[in-house]
């Protein structure tokens, strides 16, 4: 092996060990993330992640809402969730990112308030003990556990405290105990299950976690997801059921035990669902998410119970699992389309409300409480965040995914360090400027993701002549010695666009500028909506986009525009139709009620630049 080489790989492991998980993997990751502070990090992406933690995490119930079923046990059968688990995993995260003490002094009281709630068998739950533990067999309560499970591991791991690891274990035997005598496994969903033991088997290295992770049959069958171990799970959409939620988990747990286990057929259900959402007709929805109902779909449905937040969670964990075993950055062009849109549309302006569903056709609610499913899996998504800005290469390499203003600081060699800053007000235009600072003269790789939507973009090595780049299968790359004040200039112009629609929105095009989607809202279509409910009739002229304008009533750097359009109205002819003006605004818009509309000439718009599985090896 080469000696820089080794220093690369070196590298690699050194990091897994300060993570705290003892096992190195068979399968070492083509990319491994760098995990950002939050002085580091800022932008729209720093600012939600702030908002996420100080008007939402630190405003929850603790007491109240999450520890006190485990205290009452009101329940003795039924479906009854908490979530409490999903809590403290975000809140361990978002007490590492920000160092804040009071994040971690709150998180803390959830975990001991949490275990002062445990038998003396390992049980905890919301369920009545009953004899031979039966009470855990109900769904929910391995649910609970297996979230818990993770949650304390996570902990553990970010913490360093071996005392939080032990409790960790205790419910990991406990699990492992009364699962052995469930005599229906076909009858529980366990969506977390192998993921929280091949977390805990990674901190710990005990062989009795990845056995129970990879080979126990697990699978509400009825309702949800196949029965079968997580090595041998396998299944299609046209064998129902298909739970987008738990079939994305698995789909992300089966990456994991890839890297533990090696065997390739492990990532034969990611490749099929990539298939599948990406395809033409394919199940991703144009603002980066895929439900309906909770369940997968090719009608391109708007309405109703769309885009369930647990989805769009998994979905952003497994696109990054993905990228960061094949080095692929193009999963960085639906990364941003989910976080930009689904993802964030996802939180309310002021931060303190969360969705279950985020709609792109008709109105949109406000979930009506802190717990249960989706609340607690996009709290854990938005902390892991400041892990998909930038990663290293097993190259040594720095490569840039995601475009936020931000600073980070690498090794590139045994004796030298780079401190890459991040200039940018991106997604509002697509200027993006590094500024490299070595800690002497070096020669390294910078990596820079040009997204499929930018036809066309440069890059501007300090005073030099401009580069012109296309977006491509690989990442454009810059490799030469840097010293302190260089500086690289990625500049994307952000052309208005419209994507077309397909299945039930076939005929219909989306309003898309960079990677932000673009919809109709009341607040500022109130005067054409009073004329044309939900905007009957009105079909927009593509060639009459306005000016982007501020808007700050939905973020403090929030885009709006004007556009022309027509109302059909029966008999009257185009000419005698009436002209109205609309006000499109960023999906996020709380009041947003219509993402595709009509248009005069539908020859204008293109096709999703995204669908299409440019991933799979021909």
């Amino acid at each position: 092996m080469k000696p820089l080489m080794s220093i690369q790989l070196f590298a690699f492991f050194a990091a897994a060990v300060a993570y705290g998980e003892s096992v190195k993997p068979k399968i070492v990751d083509a990319l491994q993330p760098i995990t950002l502070k939050q002085s580091e990090l800022s932008g729209e992406i720093g600012r939600r992640i702030n908002d996420l933690i100080y008007t939402n995490f630190m405003a929850l119930d603790v007491d109240g809402f999450f520890v006190a079923p485990f205290r009452s046990r009101p329940f003795t059968n039924g479906y009854h969730y908490v979530g409490v688990g999903k809590v403290i995993e975000a809140g361990s995260l978002f007490a590492a990112y920000t160092g804040d003490p009071k994040i971690a002094d709150r998180t803390r009281h959830l975990i001991d308030g949490m275990i002062g709630t445990r038998d003396a068998d390992g049980y905890i739950g919301v369920f009545k003990p009953e004899p031979d533990d039966r009470q855990n067999h109900w769904n929910w309560a391995l649910h609970e556990q297996e979230y818990l499970l993770l949650g304390l591991t996570r902990n553990a791991l970010l913490t360093h405290d071996p005392k939080m690891l032990q409790d960790a274990q205790a419910l990991a035997d406990y699990m492992i105990r009364t699962f052995s005598k469930d005599p229906h496994p076909e009858q529980i969903c366990t969506a977390g299950l192998p993921e929280a033991f091949l977390v805990l088997y990674k901190a710990t290295g005990d062989t009795r976690y990845f056995d129970f992770a990879a080979n126990i049959r697990h699978g509400n069958g009825t309702a949800e997801i196949k029965c079968a171990s997580l090595r041998d799970w396998r299944q299609t959409f046209e064998t129902r059921p298909a739970h987008v939620y738990v079939m994305l988990a698995r789909c992300y747990a089966q990456a994991e035990l890839y890297r533990y286990d090696g065997v390739a057929s492990l990532m034969d259900m990611s490749k099929y669902m990539r298939h599948e959402l990406l395809r033409p007709g394919g199940g991703l929805n144009v603002v980066g998410s895929a439900s309906d109902g909770e369940h997968f779909s090719y009608t391109q449905n708007g309405a109703g119970a769309i885009g369930e937040s647990c989805v769009t969670a998994y979905l952003l964990r497994w696109l990054d699992s993905l990228m960061r075993l094949e080095g692929d950055l193009r999963y960085g062009d639906l990364m941003e389309r989910t976080v930009y849109n689904a993802l964030f549309a996802a939180q309310d302006p002021a931060g303190r409300k969360l969705r279950y569903f985020t709609p792109f056709t008709g109105a949109r609610a406000y979930y009506g409480q802190d717990g249960f499913c989706c609340p607690g899996n996009y709290r854990r998504i938005v902390a892991e965040l400041p892990q998909k800005v930038y990663y290293r290469c097993s190259d040594g390499a720095l490569s840039v995914n995601l475009f936020t203003a931000s600073k980070v600081t690498v090794p590139v060699s045994p004796d030298a360090t780079v401190t890459l800053a991040q200039k940018t007000d991106y997604p509002n235009t697509g200027h993006v400027v590094f500024r490299v600072t070595p800690s002497k003269e070096t020669v390294f790789t910078l990596r820079l993701r040009i997204p499929r939507w930018c036809r066309t973009a440069t890059v501007t090595v300090n005073n030099e002549s401009p580069l012109s780049v296309l977006p491509g299968a690989k990442a454009f790359e810059l490799r030469r010695v840097w010293k302190t004040g260089d500086t690289v200039t990625l500049d994307m112009p952000m052309a208005w666009r419209f994507v077309k629609g397909h299945q039930l929105q076939e005929g219909k095009a989306v309003l898309m500028r960079g990677p932000i989607v673009y919809c109709l809202g009341t607040a500022q279509n109130s005067e054409v909506l009073e004329k044309y409910p939900n905007f009957s009739g009105v079909v927009i002229d593509p060639t009459c986009i306005g000016e982007i304008e501020n808007d700050t009533s939905i973020r403090p750097d929030g885009k709006k525009v004007k556009a022309q359009a027509r109302v059909e109205a029966p008999g009257a002819g185009r000419k005698g139709s009436p002209h109205v003006t609309l006000t499109f605004t960023e999906f996020i818009d709380p009041t947003g009620i219509a993402t595709y509309v009509h248009l005069l000439d539908l020859n204008k718009a293109e096709e999703d630049e995204l669908v299409s599985d440019c991933f799979a090896k021909p």
